[in-house]
């Protein structure tokens, strides 16, 4: 093993005992290959062995390690488990909960391999079924590259199931998905929009605590890890998340969750490991989007989704302005023009998507200098805007000149309509004025005082 590794490279092995449950930190590897354990606590942490898990030796390390292991309790493979000495810390003072103990699991066996993610064969769904639910293929289309890879529609559906023997029909709307069966045919899955999330009744056996429903009504995530009976008899550590389509309420066990340190290009160190595996919300700072662009976010486990949700909310829009004006213009195979201040149009701003037709003509304008004085402010709902403790309804307009997208409570091209009216009202006055004014007429000739117009 590479031992001169950097410090935010190195990490610890913890072991549980298979005779009596109990963990163990690896001190050091004995010529034999044999591990040497200490108990995991803050007092031994400077003596714990330490790996690079990018190191190609590990493997080997510990293909070594498993067969002594294996040899010592006579046993299966040992439970494994890999982390920084930080993470480690934190997991001391939380007395080392299964739920977040899970998050760092290892299985040696698996090292070196990609998993391999097979879209589902979309020539096998039901048909039948998919008519006796109400469900048209058309209105799938959209959704089904997705689906395939296990995901629900992006959006809602209309469908209009059959309701008892008598072949009635109700209108509804909801989500949808595809469910392999036993027979190898998918099955178009519903999932129905409701008016409200019950959070009241016993979810698969647990009552939800009022901090976590607090949470869900809120964020639309419990916030943390929560043990589930998803079985008769057995409690699985899951991530719950409220629909934000259908308000159902999603369990998505912690194990089919797909652990990373690196997402979109941005490293995450362990501590935030550690925060958004257990359920929280975290900053992602220097994520890259699929055209380059770059991005901070807030993130967190959306078990609806099976994803991480991204939340913009409140974060400097431009701290990355010049890069991505890079971009865009290298994007589109042209130099960007000189003297203006870097300008970025988001696709959404304080939680809110910019309707596509004003999206559309302010990246025009932003290209197109000319066509900026046509613009206009688009009125938006529910604006997580962080200078107000509710969602607001407001005005948003980009402001070329500044450099950034600017929110107002009035509709500033109405008060700037105004106040080119009111600035007008003084000289159009004195212009009345004058026009109605009496006309300051000549005395007549006494010489024609008393002749009709005309008159000798």
């Amino acid at each position: 093993m590479d031992e001169k590794v950097k410090d935010d490279e190195k990490k610890v092995i913890l072991v549980k005992d298979a005779k009596d449950g109990k963990l163990k930190a690896v001190k050091e590897i004995d010529k034999e290959g044999k591990p040497r354990m200490v108990e995991p606590t803050e007092k031994n942490l400077a003596d714990l062995l330490a790996v690079n898990t990018n190191d190609p030796a590990l493997e080997a390390f510990f293909r070594k390690f498993m067969e002594e292991a294996r040899k010592d309790v006579g046993m299966g493979l040992p439970d494994i488990f890999i982390m920084g000495k930080d993470v480690l810390v934190s997991l001391i003072k939380a007395d080392f909960a299964q739920a977040l103990l899970e998050h760092f699991r290892a299985d040696p066996t698996k090292l070196g391999e990609v998993p391999a993610f097979e879209p589902m064969d979309l020539t096998k769904i039901d048909t039948t079924d998919m008519e006796r639910k109400g469900i048209r293929m058309e209105d799938l289309e959209p959704y089904l590259k997705a689906m395939s890879y296990g995901h629900k529609s992006h959006g809602m559906i209309e469908m209009h199931p059959e309701m008892g023997e008598n072949g009635l029909r109700v209108t509804t709307r909801g989500r949808v998905s595809l469910e392999e069966q036993a027979d190898g045919t998918l099955k178009v899955i519903p999932h129905y929009y409701r008016e409200k999330c019950d959070l009241d009744s016993p979810f698969h056996g647990v009552l939800l605590d009022e901090d976590t429903k607090r949470n869900i009504e809120q964020t639309r995530h419990a916030g943390k890890v929560i043990d589930l009976e998803l079985e008769p008899g057995k409690m699985t550590p899951c991530f719950i998340s409220r629909d934000k389509y259908t308000n159902e309420l999603v369990a998505m066990p912690v194990s089919e969750f797909e652990k990373r340190n690196t997402i979109k290009n941005a490293p995450l160190s362990e501590g935030k490991q550690l925060d958004l595996y257990s359920g929280g919300r975290v900053l992602l700072e220097g994520y890259t989007t699929r055209s380059g662009f770059m991005r901070d976010a807030y993130i967190q486990v959306d078990a609806a989704e099976r994803n991480f949700e991204f939340d913009h909310t409140g974060l400097n829009q431009r701290r990355y302005q010049e890069h991505n004006r890079a971009v865009y213009w290298e994007n589109r195979g042209q130099e960007a023009p000189t003297g203006e201040r870097p300008m970025f149009i988001p696709r959404r701003i304080y939680g809110q998507p910019i309707p596509e037709q004003a999206y559309n003509q302010w990246q025009d304008a932003l290209n197109y200098p000319e066509r900026r004085p046509e613009i206009k402010a688009v009125y938006i709902t529910g604006l997580n805007h962080p200078g107000y403790t509710e969602p607001q309804n407001l005005w948003v307009k980009p402001d070329f000149n500044g450099g950034g997208i600017r929110t107002y409570k009035w509709n500033p091209d109405y008060v700037r309509k105004q106040e080119t009216k009111a600035a007008q009202k003084p000289a159009q006055a004195e212009e009345q004025r004058k026009q109605q004014a009496p006309r300051q007429t000549p005395p007549r000739n006494r010489q024609n005082r008393g002749k009709g117009i005309g008159g000798a």
